[in-house]
């Protein structure tokens, strides 16, 4: 074996073992949640967190799931971040690709306007006068939606990446009588799969992981969000806690292990997902960002 084959195999051995070393320490809190949440609630407040239970209790699952709170705060969810999601990466798009075409007169005007808006917001109060007196949003699904469609981030980001595509397809497909539209969605859509995805995981986390919202503006139980509808779980059992209350007898109520637990409830849908997505991730950003 020469010198450099070694040299070679040696980096090889400390790269692999750094990154072995780097994906254990990553993978230890997640294992912690899960024994956690698992784990009876008297044991963590005896023994402390610890990936080996000293009992196994599914109480904080019970306690989670006992009625139909939880179940109707995830159909919310779901309904809320897919149509967000939907709706506003169509809508960024469109409005990237008006800012990325050179015909478009305007188009750094409207660029400026939309980055001032990531820079100063008129404030929580005009804001919430307009939502709810203009708009009418007050305690409908619509606010959890629309409040949230346009993210001044993922528009430049999806124009960056438009602009580093070939501006001779465009003209083609607009020699052969593309309209704008045609071209948008026939041409530009479908070879811009990189930055979709990226941003399409940004949209869907904000929906999926949004409160405040809820909190803000919708009064009715059932249009609940799952995030919010957990953070309400959380206070009262907080409350009941600092009561001295229990759940049965003098069974404890599972303040701890519920937190574990929610989190695996709140991050489980994500984590289906983003496998799915992560093969494009790196790529969309990285060209959306840099591009422009």
């Amino acid at each position: 074996m020469t010198a450099s084959k070694k040299r070679f195999s040696i980096s090889q051995a400390i790269f692999h073992t750094i990154f072995i070393a780097f994906c254990t320490f990553t993978t230890i809190p997640f294992l912690l949640t899960i024994m956690v949440s698992i784990s009876g609630e008297s044991s963590v407040f005896k023994n402390g967190y610890s990936l080996l239970p000293e009992t196994f209790s599914l109480d904080a699952y019970r306690l989670l799931f006992a009625g139909d709170e939880i179940w109707n705060g995830y159909l919310i969810s779901i309904i809320v971040t897919l149509s967000g999601t939907v709706l506003g990466l169509f809508l960024s798009a469109m409005l990237a690709n008006a800012m990325a075409m050179p015909k478009v007169k305007y188009r750094n005007v409207i660029a400026l306007i939309i980055f001032i808006t990531m820079i100063f917001n008129a404030g929580l109060v005009p804001w919430y006068i307009f939502v709810t007196k203009y708009l009418h949003l007050k305690d409908t699904i619509f606010a959890l939606i629309l409040p949230m469609l346009i993210n001044p981030f993922n528009v430049f980001l999806i124009r960056n990446y438009f602009k580093s595509l070939p501006p001779a397809l465009l003209e083609s497909a607009e020699i052969e009588g593309a309209g704008p539209f045609y071209s948008f969605t026939r041409i530009l859509l479908p070879l811009s799969g990189p930055i979709i995805a990226t941003v399409a995981l940004f949209i869907s986390l904000a929906y999926w992981n949004e409160w405040g919202l809820a909190l803000w503006l919708i009064d009715s139980r059932e249009l609940y969000p799952l995030q919010f509808m957990l953070f309400k779980v959380q206070s009262m059992i907080n409350f009941m806690s600092s009561q001295g209350n229990t759940i049965s007898g003098s069974q404890t109520l599972p303040s701890e292990t519920a937190k574990m637990a929610m989190v695996l409830v709140t991050i489980g849908p994500i984590m289906l997902v983003y496998p799915f997505i992560q093969k494009y991730f790196v790529k969309g950003i990285m060209i959306g960002a840099v591009k422009g």
